[in-house]
């Protein structure tokens, strides 16, 4: 194995300061060795073990995070003369899978594309599992992460409109500013403000993407153009299920969906697949699961800010009959 090979290899299975997450990030930058690293970047992916996905599903969802990163004509424009930019099929499929593979695969092409617009420099925020942060943006807007949520946004907004892309959930207080709307990106959804305050769970795994309005008004549009926009009003929650192409608006109490925040849980007739992905990044744990008879369940449950996963996991064994657990460190075994 090649000194970089074995680097990388080393850092994407430990953890590491934030400090040298930014050095690894700055030297996988550099063009030298260019061909070397890649390569060492598809190994670790294909060691990883990721099941086969549909290719056209993916090339579909990653179409739209490249145009919502602005990798259509405004970069084309920029890069005239330039070698046209295109993120690997692997690193697609790694996007399309799993936010914190997402994180060092796509972090690295992200610096690639910001040396090469020469002008542009992305800034990219991803919280780990077991974690949470706040960032203040260029413009002063202020925006909390959860668990496993990658941000990504420019280091200063300068064009008629700021447009950051987020993977995961984030609550935002947006800095009014009528003379350039604030639109967030996500996979599937965009959603312009001009100064409001809101929640938005979008983790790419997820079988639903949830705005919910806090106050102010948003728009949340689809990419297709057969979709006319929906603008909320406060207090209410646009659901989208992306496997079916539905929305679902609702009235909420607001609090219930941002006290995560504080390390509250609230979920909603949220399927048991989508409970136990959550409980993974909240608690930084892996959940093991080796049957599939819990899967038509749906909760609806809230826990108390900073709930320990034992309590969380006996509450939700009381609403499920027959189920057991086991936590085992940093595992938890479910049957």
């Amino acid at each position: 194995m090649s000194k970089i090979k074995d680097i990388l290899n080393y850092f994407f299975h430990h953890s590491f300061s934030d400090e040298m997450v930014s050095r690894v990030h700055a030297r996988l930058s550099d063009p030298n060795n260019k061909e070397e690293k890649e390569d060492a970047l598809k190994t670790i992916w294909d060691e990883t073990g990721f099941p086969e996905v549909d290719r056209a599903k993916v090339e579909k969802a990653f179409a739209s995070i490249e145009q919502h990163l602005d990798y259509g004509s405004e970069i084309n424009n920029r890069m005239s003369r330039k070698q046209s930019f295109r993120i690997p099929f692997w690193v697609r499929t790694a996007a399309f899978w799993a936010v914190p593979v997402l994180s060092i695969f796509f972090s690295y092409y992200m610096y690639k594309k910001a040396k090469a617009m020469e002008s542009v420099v992305f800034v990219e925020h991803y919280v780990p599992a077991g974690k949470r942060d706040q960032i203040t943006l260029p413009d002063g807007s202020r925006i909390w992460l959860n668990s496993g949520t990658l941000l990504v946004h420019p280091s200063s907004f300068t064009s008629s409109k700021r447009e950051i892309y987020l993977a995961g959930e984030g609550y935002f207080c947006v800095k009014r500013d009528p003379k350039r709307p604030f639109i967030v990106k996500t996979r599937l959804l965009n959603v312009e403000v001009l100064g409001t305050k809101f929640n938005l769970s979008a983790y790419p795994e997820a079988a639903r993407i949830t705005t919910t309005l806090e106050s102010g008004s948003v728009r949340v549009s689809l990419k297709d153009t057969a979709f006319h926009a929906c603008i909320l009003k406060p207090k209410e929650q646009l659901v989208y299920l992306p496997g079916t192409g539905k929305f679902e608006l609702y009235r909420v109490i607001t609090d219930q969906y941002t006290d995560w925040r504080e390390g509250g849980i609230y979920f909603r007739n949220e399927s048991f697949n989508d409970i136990l992905r959550m409980l993974e990044r909240v608690y930084n744990v892996k959940i093991h699961l080796n049957t599939s008879v819990y899967n038509s369940n749906r909760l609806t449950i809230h826990f108390n800010k900073n709930e320990s996963l034992s309590n969380v996991l006996m509450l939700i064994k009381e609403m499920i009959p027959g189920l057991e657990y086991k936590i085992d460190g940093q595992n938890v075994y479910l049957e």
